[in-house]
Parts: C-alpha cells; sequence; structure tokens
C-alpha cells in the first residue's frame, strides 16, 4: 500500500471535537428557525464525520 502520514490520538480528538461543536450548531440552528443554515451544518457534518473515518484509518494504518 502507499504510505500515508501517521495520525495521533490528538488528531482524532481534534476531529472529535469538531464534530461535537457542529452538532451543537446544527441543533441551536434548527431550534433558531435557520433551515438553510442547518442544512448546511449538517453537510459540514458529514464531511467532518468522513474525516474522522479518514484519521481512525490512518491511526490503524500507523500502528502496523
Amino acid at each position: 500500500m502507499r504510505p500515508i502520514r501517521a495520525a495521533k490520538r490528538a488528531d482524532r480528538d481534534a476531529v472529535w471535537e469538531a464534530i461535537d461543536q457542529l452538532r451543537s450548531a446544527r441543533h441551536l440552528l434548527a431550534q433558531s428557525g435557520a433551515p438553510r443554515a442547518a442544512a448546511a451544518v449538517r453537510k459540514a457534518l458529514r464531511s467532518a464525520e468522513g474525516a474522522a473515518r479518514h484519521v481512525d484509518h490512518r491511526i490503524r494504518r500507523s500502528q502496523t
């Protein structure tokens, strides 16, 4: 396989912190009646969840 940059646990923690913040923002925007902004945050949340999967994969690959 092609070499990838090693990831640290701090990278995973940072991504999960961002996900938590996006979830809070999504909830607050939905409550405040801003559906388009909430939809944009949902899209960003899906992207951040993909980044979490990616960093998890990098951690697994760098341990072997």
